[in-house]
């Protein structure tokens, strides 16, 4: 039979010329461009940071004084992405544009007193006034002007990279050439004593009422300034040091954000490297490597192996079971869909297909972003699909606890294909569907009995999901549609085996066979369904839906 073509609908791909770079930001301010807006950043390795501007804003804030935060990080650990997400989330409350989840928000985390009060954040934010400071000529004026005709309750100054000369030379009081002469001389001391001099006299004059965080790379230099503020008013100032999070936490930043960006996921990558790939990404992760330089080890892993020596390893596997469809009918949607099976065992009234590859990607859309998560979830899950006629859900729901014909049904729905089985495990999982196959045929369909269990199944329309959902239960012996361990608000209607998030930094050793054994996918989970209609009406929006459910699993942990 010739295979018939559906109509040309466009798949859409994320429009990459190179389609095998991994998306990802080498730049806290490359996030400012549309491609990384999905970009998820996370809040909690900045806690220490976190809470001395929390203290130090309260402080200025109720006494009216100033209060400096010399802030040090080395590259990668994020300060310019922090003075960032601060600006952006203090307008997002200043301007009433709603934020659904408080810990997420930077400035109501900062500002929202401890535990954080939603209310005193946005007080916060509309009595105050805040400034990001890029080294210009004529800054310092600029913002002097701006502070003496301010007349809100409090001011948050953002200076990144502080230890540039245009921030230093202005604030010292000096010509650009007197500047660039003390300098070359090695006279810096003696300009950090002019700076702290003059932010002093600032923080008691027209800056009063007033928090400087200021954000540099260089230790040294904020250790000297420190000093030197100390000399001239003890307690003004503080230290904070930002380091890189702890290394499941930045294995996480990095994880969930590649998985967010691209159409492969992080496993897939990691996987797919050599040996050397996967010791540079666990060392890299375990080390002291910034967040540019991990994403730059997946991306090795990815493009620097040519191929995965051996076998492809086995991915998580989603069971898609649809009951009330008989075998042909589905093979004949799955021959619409274009669905290129891996290996197929249809019959009367069971059949199995398993994909490997495409699945989720052949249900043609427009939507980009659907497109890119639909080829990201192909990249870390098998999908089998697995129906059972009217005659197997009949007997699943009639025949006693024990029937030998059940317990085949639910064998055959709860097996884990792998790619390493041998031609015995293979022949076994035929021979159960067709001994299946064959009982179930002993079904009359004719019968009184089975007439009413089907117009039964049909009239119910959605609600017929509680009765065999409550069936299904019981020949399982296990409870159905419990919450992820990784993911609670994701249910799948049966976890057979939990989902794991992959990470490297959890192997005992860089050795390859370590990492190996911790990045193994093991996942296996069965969702039902049920449709009824002879052209499966609703059956490509829900597997849509199923798409978007686990491509968020991928992102989110």
């Amino acid at each position: 039979m010739a295979k018939s073509r559906r109509a040309s609908v466009p798949l859409s791909r994320p429009t990459s010329l190179y389609q095998q770079l991994l998306l990802f930001p080498e730049r806290a301010e490359y996030l400012e461009q549309a491609r990384y807006e999905r970009y998820l950043v996370h809040l909690e390795h900045w806690q220490a940071l976190s809470t001395e501007f929390r203290l130090g804003f309260e402080a200025v804030y109720e006494r009216r004084s100033a209060r400096i935060l010399l802030v040090h990080g080395g590259q990668g650990t994020g300060k310019t992405l922090f003075a960032r997400r601060v600006a952006e989330d203090f307008i997002r409350v200043k301007e009433g544009r709603p934020c659904a989840e408080v810990q997420q928000n930077l400035w109501l985390r900062l500002a929202g007193s401890k535990p954080v009060d939603r209310e005193v954040g946005e007080k916060a934010a509309q009595t105050t006034a805040l400034r990001r400071i890029h080294a210009r000529s004529g800054w310092l004026e600029e913002e002097r002007k701006f502070a003496k005709n301010d007349t809100t309750d409090m001011r948050v100054f953002l200076v990144d990279d502080v230890h540039k000369d245009g921030f230093l030379r202005e604030w010292a009081g000096l010509s650009a050439g007197e500047y660039m002469r003390l300098k070359a001389e090695g006279h810096l001391d003696a300009i950090l004593e002019s700076v702290a001099q003059k932010l002093v006299e600032d923080c008691r004059g027209d800056f009063q009422r007033a928090l400087f965080v200021l954000l540099s790379n260089d230790a040294g230099l904020l250790d000297n300034l420190h000093e030197q503020l100390e000399r001239w008013h003890s307690g003004l100032a503080h230290r904070v040091e930002l380091p890189l999070p702890e290394p499941d936490l930045k294995e996480k930043i990095v994880r969930t954000n590649t998985n967010r960006l691209n159409r492969l996921s992080y496993w897939y990558c990691l996987d797919r490297g050599g040996p050397d790939e996967k010791k540079r990404a666990y060392d890299t992760m375990r080390g002291d490597g910034g967040f540019v330089d991990s994403f730059k080890a997946i991306d090795r892993a990815l493009t620097e192996s040519s191929s995965r020596s051996g076998r492809p390893a086995n991915k998580n596997l989603l069971t898609l079971v649809t009951l009330g469809s008989d075998p042909l009918t589905i093979a004949s949607h799955l021959e619409a869909l274009e669905l290129e099976s891996d290996d197929a065992l249809p019959g009367e009234h069971v059949g199995t297909w398993l994909f490997r590859q495409r699945w989720a990607s052949t249900l043609a859309t427009d939507d980009q972003e659907y497109a890119r998560r639909a080829e990201l979830l192909e990249s870390e899950f098998t999908l089998r699909w697995v129906t059972l006629d009217m005659a197997a859900w009949y007997h699943l729901h009639h025949a006693p606890t024990g029937d030998g014909l059940c317990e085949t049904l639910v064998e055959i729905m709860r097996s884990s294909p792998s790619i390493g089985d041998l031609k015995p495990a293979k022949d076994k999982a035929k021979q159960l569907v067709n001994n299946a196959n064959v009982s179930l045929s002993k079904v009359d369909p004719s019968s009184d009995v089975f007439r009413d269990f089907e117009c039964q199944c049909r009239d119910a329309g959605r609600s017929r999901s509680l009765d065999y959902e409550a069936m299904l239960a019981r020949r399982f012996g296990m409870t159905l549609s419990r919450g992820l361990e990784a993911l609670t608000s994701i249910r799948p209607d049966l976890t057979l085996a939990q989902y794991e998030p992959c990470a490297v930094t959890s192997a005992p050793s860089s050795g390859v066979q370590d990492i190996r054994a911790t990045i193994r996918r093991t996942c296996h989970v069965i969702e039902f369904t049920s449709h009824l209609q002879l052209d499966l009406r609703g059956l490509d929006d829900y597997l849509r839906s199923k798409v978007d459910v686990y491509a968020s699993l991928l992102e989110s942990v």
